[in-house]
């Protein structure tokens, strides 16, 4: 794994979908299966090939630990499928070991969430960089779904029964997603979900509200399993077949665009030599077969697999390489090949590295998620811990807060609940709107900051301004001085950490405002002062990073 490669997907720079006829350059030069005609040689003439044993059909090893080789299946079978597993290291992944104070915790807690709640950032960095992360891995309220939602219930316009309608409102399914991650227990849970609608991207605009829900919290619940059985999941769930045209792909035509981004965005990258439109093709001839009906009623339904439009012919995947199959694979043994392919588990591992910390790993680092994600039953959990206690994450630069982060980390500091509709139209100026990424690439985090979207991120943080304003008669009277202006606009906003340059800023902001008396009227001159302050609070650099 080159750097540049290792810095492009760790920053989750997307490509277009493009041809992937590329070979890849040589990592290590790795023996051939032997053949048959191999094994009939003495061993002293047999040529230098590998020789790989046949895994019984239901005697997949839980929790490999040694290099095991899928051979070529003839039959579609949803268990003949052998994961490849590369060799454990020894190295161990490094922890933080540095100061964990209120600035640490808070990144922890905006990189593994969405900011802190009041007092939350004080409380986590009592508990250590172990500890923290811990609390993270194993809320005590519940998770996914079953998480516990904390905070005031949503209130905005349209409500049924005090619940979200997001199949009569166009807008309640960004913010019943806003209302969840601003309220669960389970930050790091409803991180990942983003994570995961990103990284799967699919648009409720052509799927509608009531496949989409069911798809997000499939993955809300599924990403601490398996992510071979997150993405066999999802290779059926209703609004991905609708989404990337798996329903009506028959063997009379099949459609590449699922077989396509299940390898270059999903599970392995583009230009890696890991796949050939060759692939592609083969993979879409095993996708076929998935139909649903249709009544006005209840729109598309009984979503189901009809053998007699699947293509069962023989495929081939991966010609030519050490890890060719051939068979008349089915969606399942697909999956399964491309979840096993040598690729998959760097490509995962940079994926999730990319999510949390903006410089790529080093090789070392890079090999030891890859091992620990194999021999952890390919399961995304135990490497998100990894990368939450890494030294990397907590000495590293600093990265630039999403729209979604941005607003929900403010709501989050004001214990505010959803309460306004406006948040939604905000969240679309500000370039992110949850249930609708532009595309199957997700959103371009390199773009979350211009001209355009930074004016939504100021019109949001007036919201809450406007919301809870400092009013004239709140200063009748009062005497406060620059320094006590300064520290009760921090407070509005939870008192978040800033930088020098940033408090010297607003204190002298606060020294200029009294200066002269526009109105004479220095209540109403002190009210604005700090309503001013508030907004500046959130206007400086280091208030968009964590």
């Amino acid at each position: 794994m080159n750097d540049e490669l290792a810095q492009r997907l760790a920053t989750k720079k997307k490509p277009a979908a493009k041809k992937t006829t590329k070979k890849s350059k040589k990592r290590k030069k790795k023996l051939p299966v032997c053949t048959a005609k191999d094994l009939k040689k003495k061993k002293s003439k047999r040529r230098k090939c590998r020789i790989v044993k046949k895994v019984p059909v239901g005697q997949r090893p839980s929790s490999p630990t040694g290099p095991v080789a899928a051979p070529p299946v003839t039959a579609p079978s949803p268990d003949a499928w052998t994961p490849v597993v590369v060799d454990v290291r020894t190295d161990g992944l490094r922890t933080y070991s540095g100061e964990f104070g209120v600035a640490q915790a808070t990144r922890l807690l905006f990189r593994g969430g969405f900011g802190p709640a009041p007092g939350q950032a004080e409380e986590f960095a009592t508990l250590g960089v172990k500890g923290a992360v811990a609390r993270l891995m194993n809320p005590p309220a519940g998770k996914g779904t079953a998480a516990t939602l904390a905070g005031p219930a949503p209130t905005c316009d349209g409500l049924v029964g005090g619940q979200f309608a997001p199949e009569d409102r166009w807008n309640h399914g960004t913010l019943q997603f806003l209302d969840r991650i601003t309220r669960s227990t389970d930050q790091l849970g409803e991180r990942l979900t983003m994570v995961l609608h990103d990284w799967l991207a699919i648009n409720a605009g052509d799927v509608g509200a009531k496949h989409m829900l069911v798809s997000i919290n499939a993955m809300r619940n599924g990403w601490r399993g398996s992510f071979r059985q997150l993405m066999l999941d999802m290779t059926i769930d209703p609004a991905m077949l609708q989404w990337l045209s798996g329903l009506g792909s028959d063997k009379w035509s099949p459609n590449e665009n699922y077989a396509r981004e299940i390898m270059e965005l999903f599970c392995l990258g583009a230009d890696r030599g890991a796949y050939t439109e060759a692939d592609i093709r083969e993979l879409a001839r095993a996708f076929t077969g998935w139909r649903a009906d249709w009544s006005d009623a209840l729109g598309l339904h009984n979503f189901r697999f009809d053998a007699n439009r699947w293509d069962s012919g023989e495929k081939v995947f991966f010609r030519g390489t050490a890890h060719e199959r051939r068979g008349n694979f089915d969606w399942k043994d697909t999956v399964n090949a491309v979840i096993d392919h040598p690729l998959h588990p760097s490509f995962v591992a940079l994926k999730l590295w990319g999510a949390f910390i903006p410089t790529p790993p080093t090789p070392v680092t890079l090999a030891e998620l890859e091992s620990l994600y194999r021999s952890g039953g390919e399961r995304l959990e135990p490497l998100v811990e990894a990368i939450l206690l890494h030294p990397d994450l907590y000495n590293g630069p600093s990265v630039t807060k999403s729209p979604v982060t941005y607003v929900a980390g403010m709501l989050r500091a004001r214990s505010r609940g959803i309460d306004d509709e406006a948040w939604s139209w905000m969240l679309d100026s500000a370039g992110q709107s949850p249930w609708y990424p532009p595309n199957v690439s997700g959103w371009n985090e390199r773009a979350w900051l211009n001209t355009t979207t930074y004016e939504a991120r100021w019109n949001a943080a007036s919201n809450h301004i406007n919301h809870a304003p400092a009013r004239e008669e709140d200063y009748e009277g009062s005497t406060e001085t620059p320094e006590q202006a300064v520290a009760a606009a921090l407070a509005f906003w939870g008192n978040p950490v800033l930088t020098d340059t940033h408090r010297a800023v607003l204190l002298q902001h606060a020294r200029d405002a009294m200066t002269t008396f526009y109105w004479g009227n220095e209540a109403l001159q002190r009210s604005m002062r700090q309503n001013t302050l508030r907004q500046l609070v959130t206007a400086a650099p280091d208030h968009q990073v964590s």
